[in-house]
């Protein structure tokens, strides 16, 4: 399973990301550095970031924390990375797990993928699955206890 947002922050995102293809910005992870206020942690060749628009639940959990891994240098996939930048990555997402995050990135080609940057979700859950959990796709609506 994938993660997936509430109405209001998807509702929310995918007003941003009609807004982002209207602006023809080539890429928005790319200014991350210019906007410090959600940023976690930064190494010579990666920023670590709040997701502003965070998943809810993942593997049917409630998500307690969604960061993302963002290379500084423009790559659309992991294969892009040059060797030290890539141990740099490994090291870094081992880190993360050892702190119990889950770590998910899509395939460069995949349709649902809204950012070509390439970026890795770190999502920690408070591992407590949700007894009964309905999700409507359209029209979107989900109740979960």
């Amino acid at each position: 399973m994938s993660g997936n947002r509430s109405r209001k922050e998807t509702l929310k995102y995918r007003r941003y990301i009609k807004k982002l293809k209207k602006s023809q910005k080539d890429c928005q992870f790319c200014d991350v550095d210019n906007n410090t206020k959600y940023e976690v942690e930064q190494t010579e060749h990666f920023w670590v970031i709040k997701n502003i628009f965070p998943y809810s639940l993942w593997d049917e959990m409630h998500v307690s924390n969604h960061l993302l891994v963002i290379p500084k240098e423009h790559v659309d996939s992991l294969k892009g990375l040059p060797d030290s930048t890539a141990v740099e990555y490994v090291r870094l997402i081992e880190e993360y797990e050892s702190k119990g995050y889950n770590i998910y990135a899509r395939a460069p080609g995949s349709a649902i993928k809204s950012v070509i940057h390439q970026h890795t979700h770190l999502i920690k859950t408070d591992k407590q699955r949700h007894r009964v959990l309905v999700h409507i796709k359209k029209p979107y609506f989900r109740i979960s206890f």
